[in-house]
């Protein structure tokens, strides 16, 4: 089966790692696919990218509208012919649909990736969605959450979890290691929330970062790792007081060691607006960390409220100091709620269930 998938860059990002884990995982099949991996920019993250199996092209585009992008792309579908296309941004989705206008090869447009509260046409994803629903063949959420907020067609719209492949979380960095690098000693017994995320709109880390001032004032004893990059970095950290900045409250920057870096972490934080399906939750839970995440999206798909970690409101600082007290004060607690998180994550989200579920999908649109 060949198969060719678009997508605007290679950021390190969770749906472009969605999609890498699913080429892997057909690349593993017996069933041989030919895999056609084109990038709208020269922006790769995941260098790894290079090494796969699958041609692999970068199109250049002038500029986020360039119409140019059209007849390259006219002219790889006419050379490579594949069976299914499957895009998997909204502006990619914009270019397909006009190049694959009179080829009627069945179009997938994976874009659901997120669930925004009260999307309409203003937002520049949906509009996308809506012009392109009369070209697609089928809709991929990574969340049931997506699909009710994009209100597209039930009957050419599926949910497919993210695929997780657990092999990520082995042969890791001594935890040792980590804890002298980031730390710059031994953990000993200070206990470490994490939060791994890009420091943007999205993420609702003023809220979290006063709370993390409030209980840190009260215990010597915790440690907040802030994983990630982004443009509201900087002034976030203006907001941390110098005795607790880079003391108890880190923030490492981009990493690509997230998988080691985990290790160390006690409890999984996850404080934000709207999700789809979180990868850094299922990382978490992978790694058996109970998890805090704010109430919403897909994260009530992948956190049950008591038993695998807690759920609190949006901007509510007072319930996600509750809630941090709790695990706190009890370690059982936690160990449970962790144990809960790895072996139900690990059931639900193993990447060949998920290659499974897409191979299905491909095949039942060719069949149709």
């Amino acid at each position: 089966m060949k198969i060719l998938m678009v997508i605007d860059s290679l950021p390190r990002g969770g749906k472009e790692r969605r999609m890498l884990e699913l080429i892997k995982g057909l690349k593993n099949q017996k069933e041989l696919f030919d895999i056609y991996l084109v990038s709208l920019t020269d922006t790769v993250e995941y260098e790894y990218v290079y090494e796969l199996p699958i041609t692999f092209e970068i199109i250049r585009r002038k500029h986020k509208k360039d119409l140019s992008v059209i007849f390259k792309l006219k002219k790889i579908i006419s050379s490579f012919k594949p069976d299914i296309i499957h895009s998997w941004s909204t502006m990619a989705s914009i270019y397909l649909s006009v190049s694959n206008l009179f080829n009627r090869i069945p179009l997938v447009n994976g874009v659901l990736a997120d669930a925004y509260a009260n999307l309409n046409f203003r937002d520049k994803h949906f509009l996308r969605v809506k012009l392109t629903t009369p070209f697609s063949a089928m809709f991929v959420a990574n969340s049931e959450a997506g699909i009710r907020s994009y209100k597209t067609p039930l009957n050419k719209s599926i949910c497919i979890y993210n695929g997780i492949d657990f092999s990520r979380f082995e042969n890791l960095r001594p935890a040792a290691e980590m804890e002298n690098e980031i730390l710059g000693s031994p953990k000993n017994d200070r206990i470490i929330f994490g939060m791994v995320a890009g420091f943007d709109e999205r993420k609702d880390f003023e809220t979290l970062i006063k709370a993390a001032i409030k209980i840190c004032e009260m215990r010597k004893d915790l440690i907040f790792l802030l994983i990630g990059n982004g443009p509201l970095l900087e002034s976030l950290k203006a907001g941390v007081p110098a005795n607790l900045l880079g003391a108890q409250i880190i923030f490492t920057g981009k990493r690509r060691d997230i998988e080691s870096i985990l290790q160390i972490v006690d409890i999984g934080l996850l404080i934000t607006f709207y999700e789809g399906i979180s990868n850094s939750i299922i990382e978490y839970m992978a790694m058996g960390k109970p998890v805090i995440a704010t109430k919403g999206g897909g994260t009530v798909e992948l956190v049950n409220d008591g038993v695998n970690g807690w759920l609190v409101e949006q901007r509510n600082e007072a319930q996600i100091i509750e809630k941090m007290k709790q695990l706190l004060n009890d370690k059982g607690r936690r160990v449970e709620m962790g144990q809960n998180g790895y072996h139900w994550v690990r059931k639900q989200f193993d990447i060949k269930e998920k290659t499974n579920q897409y191979i299905n999908l491909y095949k039942k649109l060719l069949a149709s």
